[in-house]
């Protein structure tokens, strides 16, 4: 195959007029909502169960309602860098605490320069990637690594379409969500080098950082500092403060003025209790545990018979569905509602996100209904 062919497989344009889309994961639970509403009991397969916070000291409430410092409590600032950015050695980077993940996304972006810019997202990926990129203005690209080829980056293609598009920015979500795969050093280092020499930044979306499978992968994940590096972490699944929309970003020192200006025009800050919440948690120590119900989601896969690629982190799976019209079919008629592959990029049309994020008992009941609508084999 050559280059352009290469190219030409591995990148789709996305049009920055495109209409925005509305959440497939919220439809998703529209959807569940109204199916409840008519008596039925379902469950959702790709989205997580978590249980609620009814434990965590609230004495860091003394940040009181009130706004913080645009760039965050100096508190949770200090104890977020070590928690959740442990493994960086950044020393001429800044942390800055967000109102969510997809507010420090979308100010790393705005700041990237006029409106019209190319941003390449790497999928299959979170369908808010691509909205968030067109909010701010600019113009999504779609890099489409390969199941086949367990959705590695090719740094040579990744090389060539940076150079070609202009793109001043990648987008990668490490470890993947859907995907669940947690890129190499050497992947990372391929893709620095690339975004140097395209005067891109590469920005790294940690949000699953500490629910990981393989931790020796993970430590091994970096690179060493570089002033286009920008690493984005978030409480929402890694310590279960979904909706309370607070999140971290690592920048370059030489970023830091632009990035907080944008965000505080956005947000001014964070909210208050989102912060004394995450302070909180970091504070309490605590990790759930996702080995069980992993393992359960492993079984199913085996005895369905789908391809699959071992989870590494996150609590998703991207099983390969043979037939997955007839197979979402039988899901539904015993209340199982999921994800299809396609909401992550159009080549991923025959996966499902499989979310394991959920109790064991949970799990366990999944794992009975499949069997039921007849797609498991007896061991």
């Amino acid at each position: 195959m050559n280059n352009r062919q290469d190219m030409k497989q591995s990148v789709v344009a996305v049009s920055a007029r495109q209409a925005f889309r509305r959440s497939p994961t919220l439809g998703l639970v529209d959807e569940m909502e109204a199916a409840r509403q008519a008596g039925q009991d379902v469950l959702s397969l790709s989205t997580p169960s978590f249980p609620r916070h009814t434990d965590l000291p609230l004495a860091p409430l003394s940040l009181g309602l009130r706004l913080s410092a645009p760039e965050g409590d100096p508190g949770l600032r200090d104890a977020t860098r070590g928690a959740l950015f442990g493994r960086w050695t950044l020393p001429e980077h800044e942390l800055c605490i967000t109102a969510g993940a997809k507010a420090a996304l979308f100010a790393i972006l705005r700041i990237l320069g006029e409106p019209g810019e190319r941003v390449v997202v790497t999928a299959p990926a979170w369908p808010s990637y691509d909205d968030i990129v067109r909010l701010a203005g600019h113009q999504p690209i779609a890099y489409q690594p390969r199941y086949d080829e367990g959705f590695r980056l090719d740094v040579g293609v990744l090389t060539r379409l940076l150079a070609d598009t202009g793109a001043r920015a990648l987008l990668l979500a490490n470890p993947g969500n859907p995907t669940g795969v947690i890129a190499t050093t050497a992947e990372l280092e391929g893709a620095m080098a690339a975004c140097a020499a395209a005067g891109a930044l590469l920005v790294l979306d940690e949000s699953f950082s500490e629910i990981i499978a393989e931790p020796q992968a993970w430590a091994d994940s970096a690179v060493a500092a570089h002033p286009n590096l920008v690493v984005i972490n978030s409480f929402s699944k890694n310590h279960h403060l979904q909706g309370q929309r607070v999140a971290a970003c690592m920048v370059h020192a030489s970023l830091r003025e632009d990035f907080i200006a944008v965000h505080q025009a956005l947000m001014s800050s964070a909210p208050s209790l989102g912060q004394a919440a995450a302070l909180a948690a970091l504070q309490a120590g605590k990790r759930t545990d996702y080995s069980a119900s992993r393992a359960i989601a492993v079984e199913l896969i085996r005895r369905a018979g789908w391809s699959c690629l071992p989870n590494q982190g996150t609590f998703y799976h991207f099983p390969y569905l043979p037939d997955p019209a007839d197979t979402l079919a039988r899901l539904r008629a015993v209340g199982l509602f999921g994800l299809t592959g396609d909401i992550f990029g159009a080549p991923y049309a025959n996966h499902l996100r499989l979310c394991f994020g959920r109790p064991v008992a949970e799990m366990a009941e999944i794992l009975r209904r499949v069997d039921a609508a007849g797609l498991l084999v007896k061991d």
